[in-house]
């Protein structure tokens, strides 16, 4: 068990799968940095599990940090779903996108106008007789362009979504965030 509660003391934090958004199948994590997902707990967190980390730093339209990397970006076998916009240092937008595309990931690059409806807050899960879907929103289905899921359909059985407005319009969180994603 890997036990960072005791940094919390001094102000780092790493606040689980919202923080860590994980190419399983490469073991790569990627960070946002922010307030909530800090620089020194990730790389301990990464080094603990084998994982290579890529960080970056990101921003919503109005500026502020991107405070879980899974608003922003979500990551299945074979595609991500990510808002390379977020990302202002290009440096680290090209570290990003060499990352994904270099571990065979098609990347669906959405606005920032698309994070904000939860588009950037899907989860790959392995339906019981084995294949990929992606679950998501009603308001993230209908946030993705009609290319955009044709591109996902490529690499997911199917796209699965639920109508949970109410949850994200006072609780702020999307499907993802009411799925315990375990590491």
């Amino acid at each position: 068990m890997l036990d960072l509660s005791k940094d919390e003391e001094a102000g780092k934090f790493l606040e689980g799968t919202g923080s860590i958004v994980l190419d399983r199948v490469n073991r790569v994590a990627y960070v946002a940095l922010s307030e909530r997902s800090d620089a020194d707990e990730a790389a301990k967190w990464a080094a603990s599990l084998h994982y290579s980390l890529v960080t970056f730093t990101a921003s919503d339209a109005q500026n502020r940090p991107i405070y879980h990397t899974n608003v922003m970006m979500a990551v299945g076998t074979s595609v991500a779903v990510v808002c390379l916009e977020c990302v202002a240092d290009a440096a680290e937008r090209a570290r990003l996108r060499q990352s994904l595309e270099g571990t065979g990931h098609e990347i669906v690059d959405i606005s920032r106008e698309q994070v904000n409806k939860f588009c950037g807050n899907v989860l790959e899960l392995e339906h019981v007789q084995g294949y990929p879907v992606l679950v998501m929103s009603t308001q993230a289905y209908n946030g993705f362009t009609q290319a955009q899921r044709e591109t996902l359909l490529k690499h997911e059985r199917d796209l699965i979504h639920a109508d949970i407005a109410t949850l994200e319009r006072i609780g702020g969180g999307g499907v993802r965030c009411t799925i315990a994603e375990l590491f």
